[in-house]
């Protein structure tokens, strides 16, 4: 009888290890985000766009709705969507500021790559929570660099932002929606000329979800220009360039380039 107990108990003991290991296994799998298609952009934007930093506020003292109040005249600190650059929060702490969503979307995607607190709020101090609850406990999509990332719906103009962060000294943030960018892509009048002789840069660029805002042309020879969807250049030295065009809806961007597409012989054209 006692052996029996004995073996019933020593049964038990080795199941309690097994059992508590399957509950943080289910745990795991529960709270680990599946990567989407938009994870390679965020990626992108959190590993190799250029950083902008933050200007945020560590005041604890005002209430959600008086924080939006105080920070949201001071436009030049927004954090807003881009594909072209993350936003860099300086900080060990909590810190409040300013997220712009300019651009109606069936949804908004925040990345951190710090697994830090955020919580974004409306003009009332009410809590916007995101669709997707969970949060990562590994690298999305083999991304080093994202920790986090939250989904929102019905967002559409700006929201103060809090970030609790005990981790590091900064936290860097991605922010992207589902709408299409602008598609960048132009003609020249011609791909061999003379020194002097002016060339026609015409965009046939293609708006996304918005319309196109803005046209920056880069002519491969130090030279640039923002006028218009079309523009005149000549060369002041013989070569072979490398022109570039990027366009922006104001907020989403894209580039190409059409290497060596342009060759300019010295002499003249008579």
């Amino acid at each position: 009888m006692l052996l029996e107990l004995l073996k019933a108990l020593s049964v038990i003991i080795l199941l309690i290890p097994i059992n508590s290991c399957n509950s943080l296994i289910e745990v795991y799998d529960r709270e680990t985000t599946a990567p989407i298609e938009i994870d390679q952009s965020l990626c992108s934007i959190l590993n190799e766009m250029e950083s902008i930093s933050v200007t945020s506020y560590k005041v604890d003292s005002l209430s959600t709705s008086e924080l939006f109040d105080s920070l949201i005249n001071d436009t030049s600190s927004f954090v807003s969507l881009s594909n072209i650059n993350n936003w860099s929060i300086d900080g060990d702490s909590t810190s409040y500021f300013i997220i712009y969503f300019p651009q109606e979307a069936d949804s908004y995607y925040v990345a951190l790559d710090q697994s830090s607190e955020f919580e974004i709020y409306d003009y009332e101090g009410q809590s916007k929570g995101p669709n997707n609850l969970n949060i990562s406990l590994i690298n999305i999509a083999g991304c080093s660099d994202m920790r986090m990332r939250y989904v929102y719906s019905n967002l559409y103009g700006a929201y103060l932002a809090k970030i609790v962060n005990y981790s590091s000294s900064s936290v860097k943030l991605a922010i992207l929606n589902d709408n299409t960018p602008p598609s960048a892509d132009f003609t020249v009048s011609s791909s061999a000329a003379f020194v002097g002789d002016t060339l026609n840069f015409v965009s046939t660029s293609q708006s996304g979800a918005y319309e196109i805002t803005a046209y920056n042309w880069n002519f491969g020879d130090n030279n640039s220009s923002n006028d218009s969807s079309f523009v005149y250049h000549s060369y002041a030295d013989s070569g072979t360039y490398t022109p570039s065009l990027t366009v922006s809806d104001g907020y989403l961007h894209d580039t190409v380039y059409k290497p060596g597409s342009i060759v300019i012989a010295s002499g003249d054209s008579e």
